[in-house]
């Protein structure tokens, strides 16, 4: 359960590998916002560039309207778009972890809320650093207080993580395409996973990934957040009109697995198994390589205003993705899957037509955050300015492999795990404290308790988090330890 629940999280971790110093984590963030919002373009990158956002690019206003950067309301819409995605729909099944009764929600939001908290702190603390250093990019960041030489633990990470990304996105288009062609009763080959991986991959992704531009992708952004909010509603429906309970109309034979309560522990316990919550929901807020750029469009920045933007954003994308965790979860129970769309019936249009925009969603982000990987290949190869025979190359290369292993791979639960535990922790309350602490050491003085709690206090949460939840996952996949 703890596995499979996080491999659809993973879309929301690797999101961020798309771009390190600009736009990166999640689909939505990756597009073109309406006129006076930070808007996305692309102009390559990954450990060097990929995405490039900034006021200046911003909608036809001339100068003027450029130079006033991002309003406070349109920061918040912005930055939410960057937090949620299609990844929240692994949210309601992260709960299979803790407990399969209805009283383990709770907690689980009680989770959820936490790891809001502190996600919106440590972004927040990215934006003050960037104020103090006058650097406008998460690379140029780490330079002025890591150290310049290191910068390749960045490309390293983004490289990572938008590698996973892809093969998430290459799965979950197998698994939502199949389910339309069933749905369509469509049989044979042409409903099978793999003949959906290899055509949308070859028919519509490969050739978006040899465009030199993505920018016509930008009406994506809107598409994914209307996508998310009308999920949330349509599972809000199905869970109070009962059509997934006993006599429900939806309730039959053709459902992947019947809802359940209580028939594996018949309760909750925040045990162990916690980590594999904390690693998958503390990933959905992974939006961190992305704080340079919001605090520098932020119109008349300041740290307060940023802060305030910070805390609406994070706020509201709580709330979401907890309502989603209530009814996914209220709905199916222990039976819920990673992606939440996989349970509901085939014959619910109200589902199809979330599995429609989700797929279309997914489709046209995937060649966003392929960039991502591709450009953070070329940084660690040195190469930023490749030929055109060396970039269709790689291009060939990583879009084979990425088809290859999402082909064989039929569940990324064990490969989220490990990312969600590993890169999550890190970007998210690592790299930050990091800055922090390393900003500070700069002033020569001894660093006061407070400083060392938010400092010294996050890393070692970064570390425990990252080493119980990597230890927890080897040891659920490959032993029986964890029963």
């Amino acid at each position: 359960m703890a596995p499979k629940t996080l491999s659809a999280a993973l879309v929301c971790v690797a999101l961020a590998a798309a771009n390190p110093t600009v736009v990166a984590f999640n689909p939505s963030l990756h597009a073109v916002a309406p006129a006076r919002f930070p808007r996305a373009t692309c102009v390559g990158r990954a450990g060097a560039t990929v995405l490039h956002s900034s006021a200046a690019a911003v909608a036809p206003g001339g100068a003027a309207e450029q130079e006033g950067g991002s309003t406070m309301a349109a920061s918040i819409f912005n930055l939410c778009k960057g937090i949620m995605g299609a990844g929240a729909l692994s949210l309601p099944a992260s709960i299979c972890a803790i407990g399969d009764v209805k009283g383990a929600i709770a907690p689980a939001v009680g989770i959820l809320a936490l790891m809001g908290a502190m996600s919106a702190y440590t972004f927040t603390m990215i934006g003050e650093e960037c104020h103090r250093h006058k650097v406008s990019n998460f690379e140029d960041l780490w330079a002025a207080t890591v150290g310049p030489s290191s910068k390749w633990v960045v490309s390293s990470a983004i490289t990572v993580t938008t590698f996973l990304a892809c093969i998430a996105y290459a799965m979950i288009i197998g698994d939502l395409f199949s389910a339309m062609a069933a749905t369509a009763g469509v049989q044979g080959m042409l409903a099978k996973r793999s003949t959906a991986i290899l055509g949308v991959s070859g028919l519509v992704v490969a050739p978006l990934c040899f465009l030199k531009s993505l920018s016509a992708l930008s009406f994506t952004s809107l598409a994914g957040v209307a996508g998310v909010f009308f999920s949330v509603a349509v599972m809000g429906v199905r869970f109070f009109d009962g059509s997934y309970v006993a006599g429900g109309k939806f309730l039959d034979a053709s459902l992947l697995a019947a809802p359940s309560f209580g028939a594996i522990r018949n309760g909750w316990k925040l045990d162990h198994m916690t980590f594999v919550v904390l690693s998958c929901l503390g990933t959905a807020f992974l939006a961190h390589f992305n704080a340079p750029t919001f605090f520098n469009d932020l119109k008349q920045k300041s740290v307060p205003r940023f802060r305030t933007v910070v805390n609406s954003a994070f706020g509201i994308s709580t709330s979401v993705f907890a309502a989603m965790m209530v009814f996914g979860f209220g709905t199916f129970g222990s039976a819920t899957a990673g992606n939440v769309f996989v349970n509901y019936n085939k014959a619910d249009s109200l589902a199809l037509a979330c599995r429609l925009a989700m797929a279309f969603s997914i489709t046209f982000t995937y060649p966003i955050a392929f960039v991502g990987l591709k450009k953070g290949v070329f940084a660690l190869m040195n190469q930023p300015n490749p030929s055109e025979a060396t970039n269709a190359a790689v291009i060939t290369a990583l879009l084979a492999v990425v088809t290859g292993v999402a082909l064989v791979l039929q569940d990324l639960g064990f490969v989220a795990a490990i990312t969600g535990s590993l890169m999550g922790s890190t970007i998210i309350y690592t790299f930050p404290a990091l800055f922090k602490l390393k900003s500070l050491q700069q002033l020569g003085r001894p660093l006061t308790a407070g400083e060392k709690a938010s400092t010294y206090g996050l890393m070692g949460v970064g570390g425990v988090l990252t080493v119980v939840g990597v230890t927890i996952s080897v040891l659920k996949q490959f032993t029986t330890l964890l029963g």
